[in-house]
Parts: structure tokens; C-alpha cells; sequence
């Protein structure tokens, strides 16, 4: 008996079949009709001494109903491992176990496979999460609120102003007088100091995050492809629409 992933695996193929059968079996109806045409052309000439012309034959190459019967074996073949597809989805199923824990019963193969898709995409999200500023000493700060960081040590910065002050070159003397430079300094005028809190999360937490969805996209993907190793139901519908159709 086959298993859900050798038919998932052969579906793709079959489906291009489907869809080239289908262009093919049109083009050849609409634009090559002389396909199905047959004929032997004979010429009698009046003048018996005329020269005698050749008959023109032309073979019939194909039948509509032999075009059909060769498209729809395809075309029943692609149906009908669809039908499969979709009547074992029904039952293809499994545990998604994580860590020894089962996060959920019975999940259809079909949703896991979704599932799986979505993780990814949901991922990119925490793969963006900032992250708190390294080198800095951080601590949690219940006063603020729920998981928010205080600096340890504020932050401390000078304020300045500028000072005009004077610089004797040259003393004075009695032929010539002192000689001043001016120059400016910056002198210091008060403290600020800065406290700081931050809502983020630390390089730590991110990573540990971001291995806790790996480890359950493993555990998708392994879920999943128990699911597919049910036993494809054997069921078949693509001959009783043609025969149908065809009658």
C-alpha cells in the first residue's frame, strides 16, 4: 500500500501532465482538424493521349475518440490521485509532541503543513525583537511595571560654560609693556545625572526565544511527515466521469 508522501511526491508530476494533456488535446482540436481527415484523390482525363497525373492519397492520422481515450487516461490518473490526496487527508494525522510533551492531539496533516509555513513567517517577528544595549549593567525595575530594566548606574554627564581667562606672555618693563594672551576654558557647572529604563529584552532572552521556535518547528515538521506516512486510500473516481461523460 502506498504512503501519503509517495503520493504528495508523484502529484506535482502528474498535475503537469494534467494541465499539458489538456493544452495539447485543445490546440490539436482547434487548430489541426486535417488531422482527421482522409482521402484518396483520383483524376480521369478526358484526352486519353493526355499524360496521366497520379493519384493524390492522404492517410487519416488520428480519431477524436482515439485523442480522447489517450487524454483521458491522464486526465483520470491526475484525478484520481487527487481524490486519494484529499480522502486520506481526512485521516492523515498525528501527535505534535514536543519535548516529550504533547501540545496537541490528532492535528491533520494538512494543517501542520500550514502550520509549518506560518512559524516560519511568525519567526521573522521575534528574529526583529531589540534587544538591550550591551556593556551596560541592567536590572529589573518592578516599580515601572511588568519586565522593565533599570540602568545599575545612572548615567553622568558635566555641563560647562565657557571662561574668558587671561595669560601673562610677557611681564612688563620699563621699555615695553606685558604681553596678555586670552584663551577660553571650559569650566564645569553642574552634574547631570541621567536614570534610564528600557522595555526590552536581553540578548539572552532573545536567543532562548528564538531556540524554543526552532525547537517546535522541528517538531512540525516531524509531526508532519508522520501524518503523510498514512496509507493512501485507494479510491477512484476519474473513470466513472468519463465513462459518464463519454457514454
Amino acid at each position: 500500500m502506498a504512503k501519503l508522501h509517495e503520493l504528495l511526491a508523484v502529484e506535482g508530476d502528474l498535475e503537469g501532465t494534467y494541465k499539458g494533456i489538456l493544452q495539447e488535446t485543445e490546440t490539436q482540436f482547434t487548430k489541426h482538424p486535417d488531422r482527421y481527415w482522409g482521402q484518396n484523390q483520383r483524376t480521369e482525363l478526358f484526352d486519353a493521349n493526355a499524360p496521366t497525373e497520379a493519384d493524390d492519397h492522404k492517410e487519416m492520422d488520428d480519431t477524436v475518440n482515439d485523442k480522447l481515450e489517450y487524454s483521458t487516461g491522464h486526465i483520470v490518473r491526475y484525478l484520481d490521485a487527487v481524490l486519494q490526496k484529499e480522502a486520506t487527508n481526512q485521516t492523515a494525522k498525528a501527535d505534535l509532541i514536543v519535548d516529550g510533551e504533547v501540545l496537541a492531539k490528532d492535528v491533520p496533516a494538512t494543517f501542520l503543513l500550514g502550520l509549518e509555513t506560518r512559524l516560519k513567517h511568525i519567526r521573522k517577528i521575534y528574529e526583529s525583537i531589540p534587544t538591550l544595549q550591551p556593556g551596560i549593567k541592567w536590572e529589573m525595575d518592578e516599580t515601572q511595571g511588568k519586565n522593565v530594566y533599570k540602568m545599575a548606574f545612572p548615567e553622568e554627564k558635566f555641563r560647562t560654560k565657557k571662561i574668558i581667562k587671561n595669560h601673562v606672555k610677557t611681564e612688563a618693563t620699563k621699555e615695553h609693556p606685558s604681553q596678555v594672551e586670552t584663551y577660553t576654558e571650559d569650566e564645569k557647572v553642574a552634574r547631570v545625572i541621567t536614570d534610564k529604563w528600557c522595555g526590552m529584552i536581553t540578548p539572552a532572552e532573545k536567543s532562548e526565544l528564538l531556540g524554543r521556535f526552532d525547537v517546535l518547528l522541528r517538531a512540525v515538521k516531524k509531526a508532519r511527515q508522520t501524518a503523510n506516512g498514512a496509507e493512501v486510500i485507494d479510491t477512484k473516481i476519474g473513470g466513472s466521469l468519463f465513462k459518464y461523460i463519454n457514454g
